[in-house]
């Protein structure tokens, strides 16, 4: 089992394709969850934490700061719960590349973009935008949710889609940090690391398997910082 997954995991980083996931229910899923799991934290622990500690006392770069100031509540529930859930619905939730899932994906975008152009700092017209998002966004799955066909440029592009997203999803924990400049890019790949782990569970193994995977790695590193301060 260990060989077999981390065989396909090799393949799909080589070349990543949109397959149906086969949920965690399915015969041998739990198993490939575990191992995918200990590989991604292992590999961040063992391999990709100590290169980050030593390129930040190399140039003297600052911790990150965006958790400074919360209670263990907000810190737990913030990074390990909310957080990992809200970046994997957003980052890794089209993955299917259904049309039903890409056409809500649309609506939900397009909601944001509107809200942020038209809606910040204005609460009526900001809670119309996203009331009207919410409706838009039902109705659009109640037309799309049997359309579970893959279009021909989705799996065509799913390639760049994938690494360009994760690549996004690195680089905007950059605000993490006090000052961002190019010395301290690096320092966002143990989140580039974890997203395609994420990514590739996600795909073959569905959603809530990324999800899952992301809270519990999320918890590991927060464990560890606190307990190294």
């Amino acid at each position: 089992m260990i060989r077999t997954t981390l065989a396909e995991l090799i393949a799909f980083l080589r070349r990543p394709v949109p397959m149906a996931a086969s949920g965690l229910n399915a015969d041998g899923a739990l198993s490939r969850w575990f191992v995918l799991t200990a590989f991604q934290i292992g590999v961040l622990g063992l391999v990709v934490m100590p290169l980050i500690a030593l390129w930040q006392k190399a140039f003297a770069l600052s911790p990150p700061n965006a958790f400074e100031g919360m209670g263990p509540l907000a810190l737990w529930g913030g990074a390990v719960l909310l957080a990992p859930v809200l970046e994997e619905l957003f980052f890794r939730g089209w993955m299917s590349g259904t049309r039903r899932v890409l056409a809500l994906i649309g609506v939900v975008l397009a909601g944001l973009v509107v809200f942020v152009a038209l809606g910040r700092g204005k609460p009526l017209v900001g809670g119309g935008i996203l009331l009207a998002t919410v409706l838009v966004a039902a109705v659009t799955w109640g037309r799309k949710r049997r359309d579970t066909g893959v279009p021909p440029w989705f799996a065509r592009h799913f390639a760049l889609l994938l690494y360009g997203t994760t690549a996004l999803f690195a680089v905007m924990h950059l605000f993490n940090y006090p000052t961002i400049t190019l010395a301290a890019v690096p320092m966002v790949l143990p989140q580039f690391w974890s997203g395609l782990m994420f990514a590739h569970m996600r795909v073959r193994l569905g959603l809530l398997a990324s999800m899952l995977n992301h809270i519990a790695s999320n918890a590991i590193v927060l464990a560890v910082a606190l307990s190294w301060g």
